[in-house]
């Protein structure tokens, strides 16, 4: 079984040194003894964003044609009683008690004391309760949320729905090393564009956490390293800059390959397969 909630209690309480942690990976000797923390061996996320259109035999709309199937075809779901983000840095714009959604066998051993287990239903209303307060769901799997509920996480995924001034990934886009943002990979078949709409205010750049966008004659230009977590689009006041999601199967193939190449959360929706909510809004 994993740790108690006042063990995970007592870990929170040093969410700030998460922040050290940080920093120092982009210093010379000690980050590469820190290193190891920040690959993709252990790590990986995948950031959905909402409100998006993807391509189909029907437009249907992110995120929920994703999550949905996955959460349907998951042997079980566990909804934390508070985001563990949040909590660590006391959180002023999100409530605190809108937790992570993890989906496997491996949440047989979360304590009943961090959370519940969910039906299908219940799960799928926990996404949607999420959109409506404005959070940007993140399908991830790491290492650190096995650490801090002390169960392994071989067995698991993570929909987390962080704040982008609280989420773990999000500040180690921020404050990181380079090495990290390779973690941190752009849903399949997402592209970004930039339209003629562009008048070169340079709001997108300011709040790029990767550093992908640049003015390249005072028009927004973005590079590879986009993460597609759609904040630039938020903030361009022209609306010049787009997200367009390709051909459902696609994506959806895409995401599913990521997760299986990671771990088994037991869905029986294999890769070439619509998943069975993928054509309904």
């Amino acid at each position: 079984m994993g740790y108690p909630r006042e063990i995970v209690d007592a870990f929170t309480k040093l969410w700030p040194l998460g922040k050290w942690v940080y920093r120092a990976g982009n210093w010379p000797v000690v980050g590469a003894l820190l290193r190891p923390l920040f690959t993709m061996l252990d790590n990986e996320a995948i950031i959905i964003p909402v409100h998006e259109a993807v391509q189909g035999a029907e437009s249907v709309v992110l995120p929920y044609p994703l999550l949905d199937p996955l959460i349907a075809q998951a042997s079980l779901r566990f909804v934390m009683n508070e985001c563990m983000c949040r909590k660590g840095e006391d959180c002023t714009t999100y409530p605190h008690d809108f937790g992570c959604l993890f989906l496997g066998d491996g949440v047989t051993n979360i304590s009943p004391s961090m959370g519940h287990m969910a039906s299908v239903d219940e799960a799928r209303a926990h996404v949607r309760r999420a959109v409506e307060l404005g959070l940007v769901p993140l399908v991830v799997h790491t290492a650190f949320d096995g650490w801090m509920l002390g169960v392994s996480y071989r067995r698991m995924l993570g929909i987390c729905f962080c704040c982008d001034c609280c989420c773990a990934v999000r500040v180690g886009l921020k404050l990181g090393p380079p090495v990290f943002w390779d973690t941190v990979v752009r849903l399949p078949g997402l592209s970004v564009h930039v339209g003629p709409e562009c008048v070169g205010c340079g709001r997108c750049q300011d709040v790029c956490h990767v550093g992908a966008i640049s003015l390249d004659q005072g028009t927004a230009s973005i590079n590879g390293q986009c993460k597609g977590c759609g904040r630039c689009v938020e903030v361009c006041p022209t609306q010049a800059i787009r997200l367009h999601v390709g051909d459902s199967l696609d994506v959806w193939n895409g995401l599913l390959t990521r997760i299986q190449r990671r771990t088994d959360i037991g869905t029986d929706v294999g890769v070439g397969q619509e998943p069975p909510t993928l054509s309904q809004g």
